[in-house]
């Protein structure tokens, strides 16, 4: 195995001519299509194509998607296996969402000779996919380089130099660490088979350092692209594929709006281009004045979704500052004068945190529900290199050696017992029949 090093992927993307870029299985209790596709792999795709190199991606998530739901998302096709040995005692069942291993090597063998494979990694506990996929190009390509990159390679990075079976592990970006501009070539968008829904990044990174958060190991800085840069992609992509849906996953799109969310909004809104967007991953509710909220609802958002995690203020304080209850108050109200009604607007709150007790959760899900929001609970997933996770190991829940597979937020609270998962199943139900409009009692 060879660390990074000083290596960059793309210090011979005019030497290498022909690329295999992999997106890996899922390995997971649950998995759903919310828009996810190998943003960061086909960003890389298009500057080693610019180079000069022919590119050939194998897409273990795509054309399996079952029946979509009323916004176009979807199902995710999944083949029940045997648990890892890590997780034999956990009772739920396992699966492997994606393509079946068969059809993955029958593209495989279709494909020509390869000078360098490129696989991307997301959850750190998705980290079986990865493993069968570099062991399965290995048995097409025993030569060739595969260079390891991605999410949990940047976060266990040790665990993914030893484990994983890639050539090269790269951690971080590989276009900012290379300093290669992110921005001026559109993701590699072409090589999908469906582009019905498409990812969108306006941001980079997030200005808070939140307890429990990885964004700032991601990405160490702040940085957001010219808004006009943008929407000329989001143009191209709806004239080009005739995409009209999209999906931000920046993790501060609200922030510095002037500049940029709002800029773009105004030119979505005056292009008068039939399109549709989705914010799955939260907004800060402090940057939602009522400008934004009305561009929000002239823009076609749908789903919005605002982040919270707690209505505890010292517990706001403790995990970072990023949102206060006055701030989500006025956002709410904002978006409810532009329009939105309570089945538009969901406010993530976290359960299971090491620093939040169940009757806090309950307290946050009424507080949420007085404003006029849906609460949409979050289970807590401790991440390697987080303050959260470094109090995790010294109250001895976890270790700086524990297997990623137990990040998984699913099975997480297993860690804490069996009274705890008890309490938090009867919270799901509770708040499920709340946001249904069933006004119950919390069970004592």
């Amino acid at each position: 195995m060879e660390e990074s090093g000083n290596y960059s992927p793309l210090h011979q993307l005019r030497i290498m001519s022909r690329i295999l870029l992999v997106n890996p299985w899922i390995y997971d209790f649950a998995a759903y299509d919310f828009g996810i596709r190998p943003v960061g792999l086909l960003r890389i795709g298009a500057h080693l194509r610019a180079g000069g190199a022919q590119l050939h991606l194998l897409d273990c998530l795509a054309g399996c998607a079952r029946r979509k739901d009323a916004y176009g998302f979807s199902k995710i096709r999944k083949e029940k296996i045997e648990k890892p040995d890590a997780l034999v005692k956990t009772a739920r069942p396992f699966y492997r969402y994606g393509i079946s291993i068969a059809q993955f090597r029958s593209e495989l063998e279709h494909l020509p000779p390869v000078d360098e494979i490129f696989i991307t990694s997301g959850m750190t506990y998705w980290y079986p996919g990865v493993q069968l996929a570099i062991a399965l190009v290995k048995e097409r390509y025993p030569r060739v380089s595969v260079v390891l990159g991605g999410i949990y390679a940047t976060l266990c990075y040790e665990h993914a130099v030893a484990a994983s079976g890639a050539d090269r592990v790269w951690r971080g970006d590989y276009l900012s660490e290379s300093g290669t501009p992110g921005e001026n070539l559109h993701p590699a968008y072409d090589l999908l088979e469906n582009r019905d829904i498409l990812p969108l990044r306006l941001t980079r990174g997030c200005p808070f350092k939140c307890s429990y958060c990885a964004s700032s190991l991601l990405a160490p800085s702040f940085g957001m692209r010219a808004a006009d840069s943008l929407f000329d992609e989001i143009s191209y992509y709806h004239k080009s594929f005739g995409t009209r849906t999209f999906v931000f996953y920046d993790d501060a799109l609200a922030y510095r709006s002037e500049e940029g969310i709002k800029k773009l909004l105004r030119m979505v809104v005056r292009s008068g281009m039939d399109l549709v967007f989705h914010t799955p991953n939260g907004i800060h509710a402090r940057f939602v004045d009522r400008e934004l909220a009305d561009l929000f609802k002239k823009a076609h958002f749908e789903q919005l979704r605002l982040s919270l995690e707690t209505a505890n203020e010292g517990a706001q304080i403790s995990t970072g500052g990023k949102v206060t209850n006055s701030d989500l108050s006025s956002a709410v109200e904002n978006l409810h004068k532009a329009g939105f009604g309570v089945d538009d607007i969901g406010v993530y709150l976290m359960i299971g945190a090491p620093w939040l007790v169940f009757e806090r959760t309950a307290r946050d899900i009424e507080f949420v529900h007085s404003l006029g929001a849906k609460a949409m609970l979050a289970s807590y997933s401790p991440i390697p290199g987080t303050e959260d996770y470094s109090e995790l190991v010294r109250k001895g829940i976890m270790r700086n050696d524990t297997d990623p597979l137990w990040h998984n937020k699913t099975i997480f609270p297993e860690l804490l017992g069996e009274s705890y998962m008890e309490r938090a199943r009867e919270i799901r139900l509770w708040t499920s029949r709340l946001n249904r409009g069933h006004h119950t009692q919390l069970p004592e």
